[in-house]
């Protein structure tokens, strides 16, 4: 997550036009002699919706390198699909609706069938990964593609050589893969829990992205990951959060200048990036 060098003649113009009206919110956080950009992405999003804006896409022309949480395009698929089926599927035997209370094996069943997802397929997962496909199928029902996501979109644009990754697919799929079954349950009744109301979820979370308030996302997000336990938040959001601050706490320190483009989720709230950023002694400033 962090931005490039931007040539002399494109910081002055985003020194004087300052905020934008509505857009999604990005950071620009220097050290005095260098600068990073932060923007903050959804993942899935209503297919063709405009969300770019003349600031975003002359940042991202100038940006010597972009980085991204993890490389998701089609070469990238390969490596993903078999790190996944690594971590979600049982390896002892054991079918799903064994490992979870009856009653959840029922709803299991039904919100299954409402998506059409193959309860067989399901019976061979473990529960985190039946969560996970569960949320998916609930979101592509609700009308969002993955395939319109800002990472997607971009890294399709942009050339390989002008892109950089924070991790792999086996380090990413392991944040949730590294769940116990018992974890896995949770997430499972929690997902089953929110998944009649996905479609008014998203669209409320994207409003608020594409408004340019991170304080309305940020306490819709944190809402949404209550259901979900502490020590998934701590591995899925605080510690990457951490990682990714420190490289990007080397990037300034080389005078790199980077467009850093994550999920929307990280950069909002006392625990977002940027201000573990201003904790490191870096100043932040919101230039859309």
């Amino acid at each position: 997550m962090v931005f490039r060098r931007m040539a002399a003649s494109l910081l002055a113009i985003l020194c004087c036009t300052g905020l934008a009206q509505a857009a999604p919110a990005l950071w620009k956080v220097s050290d005095g002699d260098s600068a990073v950009w932060l923007f903050g992405s959804v993942h899935v999003l209503p297919p063709d919706l405009p969300w770019r804006t003349p600031q975003f896409d002359a940042i991202l022309a100038s940006a010597d390198k972009v980085y991204f949480e993890t490389p998701i395009s089609a070469e990238a698929q390969p490596a993903i699909l078999a790190a996944t089926l690594r971590g979600g599927m049982a390896t002892d035997g054991v079918l799903l609706t064994d490992k979870i209370p009856a009653p959840l094996a029922k709803r299991l069943r039904k919100v299954a069938g409402q998506y059409d997802v193959p309860m067989a397929s399901l019976l061979a997962m473990r529960p985190w990964f039946a969560a996970a496909t569960i949320s998916a199928a609930a979101s592509a029902g609700s009308g969002f593609d993955p395939q319109a996501g800002v990472d997607i979109l971009l890294q399709r644009e942009l050339p390989p050589e002008k892109q950089g990754f924070f991790e792999t697919a086996e380090e990413q799929i392991a944040v949730l893969g590294g769940a116990d079954d018992a974890e896995g349950v949770s997430m499972l009744a929690a997902t089953l829990d929110e998944v009649g109301t996905t479609g008014a979820t998203m669209n409320a979370l994207i409003a608020a992205w594409l408004d340019g308030t991170p304080e309305e996302l940020g306490a819709m997000f944190m809402a949404e990951m209550g259901g979900y336990g502490g020590t998934l938040m701590d591995r899925l959001v605080h510690r990457r959060n951490r990682n990714w601050a420190e490289r990007i706490d080397t990037m300034l320190e080389r005078n790199e200048a980077a467009l850093i483009v994550v999920g929307a989720g990280h950069l909002v709230d006392e625990i977002s990036v940027v201000r573990l950023l201003e904790a490191r002694g870096f100043t932040s400033e919101r230039v859309q």
